[in-house]
């Protein structure tokens, strides 16, 4: 049994899979698996593993096209790691990445989770100016802490947190190794009618275990591009909308601080539809692509606790520079 298994679906992407293949290969860790769950019926994918040409990367293809979180959960299902690393194929793992979180494992064996920081890598300049980046690499490390600050969280502290967005600006599950025995215990990868809002279901659910022990160090990058998931799936901003609190509230809601943690949550999850909401407004006022999102907008402010993020919204569509002054000026005050 490998200490660590790697988890990744994947449809039709050869040359971002054998990307992301690569960068694991360059660990300097070897105890581990990479287990590949393939979407397509065609098998395009099982050519990259072939040419990876090691026993420890195994392939599988799907019968049919399951849908991206449906297929994770696949390529949990046939893993046997005592560690689990969930991974977009698309998000590359730094050489250090496994090495630095088995050695916390081992510093705090009474956790259960384990998290690194990461950084954006933007490859597309129209993308870069929309999320205010530069083209290349963008540090999402935490500017409280020094560079490899450690810190070990209780369930509560890290959720307290962890929705403030006050351990990392953004955060990543490729950067983050779950116990497999937590992760099944726990239902799997989170499943609630749309991938938005992946990362930020898995992370507290599976620290709402144990907790958590975070070190302030990148360990792998979301990369930013033209085929990045959530573009034309504008319907399913509203499922997350409606699905994504009542899913992780059923499986946070035993803990001690559940009332602050709820609505740090809810408050959590008006501020990145309106932010992703946003950035589509300005995506497809640039692009050839012509998508109205009224009827999506309509929908969300429908919703309770979306309604006091309305005129946020409203700011940072028209009048995004206004929008920016506003944010400075309460950074300033806090």
């Amino acid at each position: 049994m490998p200490l660590i298994s790697f988890c990744l679906s994947t449809y039709k992407r050869g040359e971002i899979l054998k990307s992301t293949l690569e960068s694991i290969r360059r660990q300097n860790f070897e105890d581990y698996e990479v287990i590949v769950s393939d979407n397509d019926v065609e098998e395009s994918g099982r050519a990259v593993l072939e040419q990876m040409n090691d026993t420890r990367f195994k392939y599988f293809a799907n019968k049919e096209n399951l849908g991206m979180k449906p297929s994770f959960n696949k390529s949990l299902e046939r893993s046997s790691g005592e560690y689990i690393v969930m991974m977009a194929d698309d998000d590359p793992v730094y050489f250090d990445m496994a090495s630095s979180l088995i050695k916390l494992s081992e510093q705090f064996p009474e956790y259960g989770m384990y998290m690194g920081g990461c950084d954006w890598f933007c490859t597309n300049a129209e993308i870069a100016k929309l999320y205010k980046l530069n083209i290349g690499t963008n540090s999402c490390l935490s500017n409280e802490h020094d560079l490899n600050f450690v810190k070990a969280y209780t369930a509560d502290e890290f959720l307290l947190q962890f929705f403030l967005f006050g351990i990392f600006p953004h955060y990543l599950w490729s950067t983050c190794i779950v116990r497999r025995n937590i992760l099944i215990g726990k239902g799997g990868i989170p499943d609630y009618g749309t991938p938005f809002l992946g990362d930020y279901a898995y992370l507290p659910i599976m620290a709402s275990y144990s907790g958590c022990v975070v070190i302030n160090k990148p360990l792998g990058c979301q990369t930013l591009h033209a085929e990045n998931f959530g573009r034309n799936q504008n319907e399913q901003i509203i499922t997350a909308a409606k699905n994504y609190p009542k899913y992780v509230s059923e499986r946070l809601n035993h803990l001690p601080s559940w009332q602050m943690i709820e609505k740090r949550m809810l408050n959590f999850t008006g501020l990145w539809v309106v932010t992703h909401l946003a950035f589509l407004c300005h995506y497809f006022k640039r692009s050839k692509e012509k998508t109205d999102l009224s009827y999506v907008e309509r929908e969300i402010f429908k919703i309770d606790f979306m309604k006091k993020h309305k005129l946020k919204y409203f700011i940072k569509t028209h009048s995004p520079f206004l929008h920016d002054q506003i944010v400075s000026l309460k950074k300033k005050i806090k």
